[in-house]
């Protein structure tokens, strides 16, 4: 009988809940470089599954990870350094891993990539770029930054208040359960008129439809 792939092996255990098979059937391969055994490493060490919690050495595979470019890796280094989890806080740091895995498609990386941008952490505050890459996010399904990108609209950060827009896509947010998407529909009704908003309701249902071509920029 042929023995089962150790990656595969690893999986398995991990999806019964049997950590510490799993980081036996990992750890081999991820000291040979297998990035996706490195991510899954990373993840172990800092949720402390089959073994004490340790962020110090999860960011330490994270990085492995990251430095052969997985941006699985890219974005967990990223969200360490930008919360101080097993490192100091190094928001300059963080930049420049969510960058990477924002280039690489990453619709969380994005999200905080526009996070950095609009708060002004590990790089200067550019409402500009923030919108950029919180609509990025939001045209890759991530609720949190359809949200964003609505607040924006709504307070005209970055340019002209829009709140018709605003309401689209806090209406997209909350058809992705985005609990919060209340304020910013809240306010932005109080100056479209019903029509407008029945208008922003469609065109959100249709965004949604369309797999978010047909989303308002």
């Amino acid at each position: 009988m042929a023995l089962a792939d150790p990656l595969e092996a690893g999986l398995g255990a991990l999806e019964r809940g049997h950590y510490g098979t799993a980081l036996r059937a990992l750890r081999p391969l991820a000291n040979q470089g297998d990035i996706s055994a490195q991510v899954i490493l990373g993840n172990l060490y800092e949720k402390g599954l089959g073994i004490k919690q340790d962020n110090s050495t999860a960011l330490s595979w994270y990085e492995k990870a990251a430095e052969q470019n997985s941006k699985e890796g890219q974005y967990n280094a990223g969200l360490m350094y930008f919360n101080g989890s097993g490192v100091e806080v190094n928001r300059e740091a963080s930049y420049q891993w969510f960058s990477k895995a924002a280039e690489a498609g990453s619709m969380e990386a994005a999200y905080m990539l526009g996070v950095s941008y609009h708060d002004g952490k590990g790089v200067s505050v550019n409402f500009e770029r923030a919108r950029f890459w919180f609509l990025k996010s939001a045209k890759q399904q991530y609720a949190n930054a359809q949200l964003m990108y609505a607040f924006m609209l709504q307070a005209g950060e970055g340019g002209e208040s829009e709140p018709s827009k605003a309401m689209v896509w806090a209406k997209i947010a909350e058809k992705n359960g985005q609990v919060d998407a209340l304020k910013v529909i809240i306010p932005a009704s109080m100056t479209l008129s019903e029509l407008e908003i029945a208008t922003a309701e469609k065109i959100a249902s249709e965004c949604v439809t369309n797999s978010y071509v047909s989303c308002p920029s």
